[in-house]
């Protein structure tokens, strides 16, 4: 092996070590950007959903119901055998309904409803992360790269990002319609938005594939950010040293 060659395979194991602390103090000098994104992306999902629903049905809702989530989880680990089972009852479990009652059909009717399902919940806050770490990324990109390529870097991780938070999330909508008598899913809002029921219902095993694509899209758009910052920070390095290993005699 020759000096050159074993001096690269030093540099490009340096690299990645050095790329891997640059991740990790992005992380840090914008963790409230991250957490942030944690939090209120769930709080600005519901909003806008419910903001649908109003605009969708032209009445606030006049209901609040929260459920003893802990205590009918327990019941369900309690008197179920199987595990599996136990996870597939207790994950459509509701934890708060706010909703609308339709008080001409005797002592009412819910017509639609919002469900706060905890597993939905953590759903979207792991989008809202994958945000802010996009984002994050963003505001860290090297400076010594030219004005246009950082803008078309932005562009992309922006698009990726608004995708892939769309693909993701969808999945996550538990609306529910009186004439959908399914119960609450994310094809009620297709519904809700005007698209065929029969059509709405036959993309819905798609849900799941879809979810995961959204969260790939995500994690392929930070990951792209990443390799490019961390090579337009490290090339003028590499390349300095490099044209002094090549100067040493192989061995």
């Amino acid at each position: 092996m020759s000096v050159t060659a074993a001096g690269a395979m030093r540099l490009e194991a340096g690299h990645d070590r050095a790329g891997g602390r640059s991740v990790l103090a992005t992380v840090r000098r914008h963790r409230a950007l991250i957490l942030g994104a944690t939090l209120l992306f769930p709080v600005v999902f519901y909003l806008v959903l419910m903001g649908l629903l109003v605009a969708r049905f032209g009445h606030l809702p006049n209901y609040v119901t929260p459920y003893d989530w802990f205590g009918n989880v327990w019941r369900i680990v309690v008197g179920t055998g199987s595990i599996s089972d136990v996870l597939k009852i207790a994950m459509d479990e509701w934890l708060l309904e706010i909703g609308f009652l339709n008080y001409a059909y005797g002592r009412g009717v819910s017509e639609w409803s919002l469900l706060i399902i905890p597993h939905k919940v953590a759903i979207v806050m792991a989008i809202g992360a994958l945000i802010g770490f996009n984002f994050a990324l963003i505001a860290d990109q090297a400076p010594d790269t030219s004005f246009l390529r950082q803008q078309i870097r932005s562009i992309r991780c922006g698009l990726l990002t608004s995708v892939g938070a769309l693909a993701a999330s969808l999945t996550s909508i538990t609306l529910y319609w009186v004439i959908c008598h399914s119960g609450p899913t994310w094809v009620v809002s297709l519904a809700i938005l005007g698209v065929d029921l029969s059509a709405a219902f036959l993309i819905e095993p798609l849900g799941v594939a879809l979810s995961l694509a959204g969260m790939a899209i995500l994690i392929l758009s930070a990951l792209l950010t990443i390799y490019e910052s961390q090579s337009a920070l490290h090339f003028g390095q590499v390349k300095n040293k490099t044209a002094k290993i090549k100067e040493a005699a192989p061995c």
